[in-house]
């Protein structure tokens, strides 16, 4: 039994892809009991994405990453929402589930008599997460979406990328990401309003209002400022050169997040032994460094070019003020004495790849910790189990379900 913020708490999840998905690892995290429906004939689509971007997607077993990564910490129950005795089993489920997640296009669990009026007929108390492309009224509301309709339609592809870049899809799906953490995020305060008031909710995000949300200051920006774009980095043109990344000679790099200029730049300068620039007339004060603010970004990256990463680390790190730190690959992170530390980084067993690490939940809490106790599920591994457990069903029963292709 989880020890988790969440334990106890039944979740009921029909979702695909990587926005629900994720949305429920992260409540399974905080020990929730997640289960998974899927249709035993038409899946979760990411349990067959074999590719994103070229990249491909595929484990050594042949399993989905996707799937994998965005399916930890749940059971998985095949049901055929599309007959009537597959209907009845979740209303069943839903009669003492705290929480229900989806994800499919507005409207789908309507037309299949599962939506969410339905649902709160059975159990007014339930908590119904949804997550949309455009939010849930408009004109647009009832359009299928995937991660780059909210990345294209917030302003987000505008945000990144270099000066001269055309619009840029971030292919880490930064829209499901965020929105992910925007459902479960909800249905945490949805069931902390629950246990005050004794009323249930529903709870929207959307691909779109999490890039929005994601993109916050650049909106904030352009809503009080009337800015109309947000201005993209440029390295060589940086308004503050100790505010910048630059190539070591082994070609690793070093970001110097220095704000407090002038306390800060001598101590640059002592730590690259460039004495020379503190005596330069073009960067004695703060408005010629802005004014020569390529040349003397020239002056350090040449300088930064002439010794190894590490060399630099120890260098800087003999001023205690300077805020820096190597920009690494994610390749470096099991190496990584904070991820280490702090457990940034969760080992555990997968039945058939072995010890493997994925992210930890991102909230650290030190008397009901979130753990990683389960890989992600099999098409309906726990169909049986569950029905067991939540219903009282028997063997004979199951089995007739089993039977007639409701369940699997």
């Amino acid at each position: 039994m989880s020890e988790g913020p969440l334990a106890g708490v039944k979740v009921i999840e029909l979702t695909l892809w990587m926005l629900g998905p994720l949305a429920g690892a992260m409540l399974g995290d905080l020990g929730a009991d997640v289960v998974k429906i899927e249709n035993p004939r038409r899946p979760d689509s990411g349990r067959n994405l074999v590719s994103n971007a070229g990249f491909d997607m595929t484990l050594e077993d042949g399993r989905s990453l996707m799937f994998e990564a965005m399916n930890r910490n749940k059971r998985g129950m095949a049901l055929d929402l599309s007959t009537a005795a597959g209907k009845a089993v979740l209303l069943e489920l839903v009669r003492d589930a705290d929480v229900v997640l989806e994800n499919f296009r507005p409207g789908a669990l309507d037309r299949l008599g599962v939506g969410y009026e339905r649902l709160k007929e059975v159990n007014p108390k339930l908590i119904y997460a949804s997550a949309s492309g455009h939010g849930f009224e408009g004109p647009d509301a009832g359009r299928p979406a995937l991660d780059p309709v909210g990345q294209a339609r917030s302003g987000l592809m505008w945000t990144h990328g270099g000066p001269q870049d055309g619009p840029n899809w971030h292919s880490l799906a930064l829209a499901d990401s965020m929105g992910a953490n925007m459902l479960a995020y909800g249905v945490v305060a949805a069931l902390a309003a629950r246990d005050r008031t004794g009323v249930g909710e529903k709870v929207e995000v959307s691909h779109m209002m999490g890039s929005i949300w994601l993109s916050y200051w650049a909106v904030a920006a352009s809503m009080l400022q009337g800015i109309a774009e947000w201005p993209r980095f440029d390295r060589h043109d940086a308004a503050n050169p100790l505010f910048n990344q630059y190539r070591c000679g082994d070609g690793e790099w070093i970001f110097i997040a220095c704000v407090n200029v002038e306390r800060d730049f001598p101590s640059v300068c002592r730590a690259l032994d460039l004495p020379g620039l503190l005596d330069d007339p073009r960067f004695a004060i703060a408005e010629g460094r802005f004014a020569e603010r390529r040349a003397l970004i020239a002056e350090l990256q040449k300088r930064f070019e002439e010794e190894p990463r590490s060399v630099w680390l120890q260098r800087l790190s003999t001023e205690p003020d300077l805020i820096f730190d190597p920009v690494q690959h994610i390749r470096d992170l099991p190496n990584d004495p904070a991820v280490i530390a702090n457990g940034y980084l969760t080992e555990y067993e997968h039945p058939t790849l072995g010890r493997k690490l994925l992210p930890s939940h991102p909230v650290a809490f030190r008397n009901h910790p979130a753990k990683i106790e389960r890989p992600a599920p099999e098409l309906g591994e726990h169909t049986s189990e569950v029905l067991k457990e939540r219903l009282g069903y028997d063997d004979e029963r199951i089995a007739q379900m089993m039977i007639d292709g409701v369940i699997a």
